[in-house]
This record gives C-alpha cells, sequence and structure tokens, in this order.
C-alpha cells in the first residue's frame, strides 16, 4: 500500500512541475483585405474569392484564409468546395486564435468546426 502512496506522490509531484505550451498562439498580423473579411461583410463574395486566391495565404494552408475563402464559397453556392476548405482548417496543424466578426475569438480549428455545423444555413462566418 506505501508503494502505491508513494508512486501517486511521485506521479502527483511531476506533472504538477510540468508546464504545457498554449494550444493556440494569437492569429498572425495581417491586413483584413488579406484575407478577404471586408467584401465578405459586405456581401461581395466573388471579390472575396478573388482576393483570397491572389494571396498566398490559402495555398500555403492558412486556417484563416482557408475558413473565409470557403465562406465565400459557400455564399455562392458552392457548399462541397467550402466543407472541403472547412475541414482542411479544422484539421491543420496550423492552429491560432482567430477574431470573429462580432469581436469574440476563439481558436481556428473550433472556427472551422463551427462553419461545418453552420454550412447549411445563411449564417455567414468571417473572420479577420
Amino acid at each position: 500500500m506505501s508503494t502505491s502512496l508513494f508512486l501517486a506522490a511521485a506521479l502527483l509531484t511531476q506533472s504538477a512541475v510540468m508546464v504545457t505550451p498554449p494550444l493556440t498562439v494569437p492569429a498572425p498580423s495581417l491586413p483584413s483585405g488579406d484575407v478577404g473579411y471586408h467584401e465578405i461583410m459586405a456581401g461581395r463574395p466573388l471579390a472575396a474569392i478573388n482576393r483570397i486566391e491572389a494571396s498566398e495565404l490559402a495555398r500555403q494552408g492558412d486556417p484563416l484564409a482557408l475558413i473565409n475563402l470557403g465562406t465565400a464559397y459557400k455564399m455562392v453556392g458552392r457548399k462541397d468546395d467550402a466543407a472541403r476548405l472547412y475541414r482542411t482548417a479544422a484539421g491543420s496543424d496550423v492552429r491560432y486564435d482567430v477574431e470573429l466578426a462580432n469581436g469574440r475569438w476563439i481558436d481556428s480549428r473550433r472556427a472551422a468546426t463551427l462553419a461545418i455545423a453552420r454550412l447549411g444555413t445563411d449564417e455567414v462566418l468571417a473572420l479577420r
């Protein structure tokens, strides 16, 4: 019995000193226009698609760009393409906090998951 208590105490002591890094970091500082935020909010999805596709961000797999590109695709009826981009962002190794249009900050994977869940609605999820 005393051996199990000693082992439990040792494990507790070990876990108390372990430092875990944060799961997310703030999003890189980008002009909002680079990810089509202003175009999406203005109801101009084709302009958002052109802007995001012209930048390197979507090709590099940036979750913010992928989610906004997915939203723009959703707005023009390309829901399959939107779902593919949302899933890519949700599974990305790149992960950081993003700001929703309402000012709330959430993890980029959580934002992608929200976008997938709301794919069948008219709700627009735009990130800046």
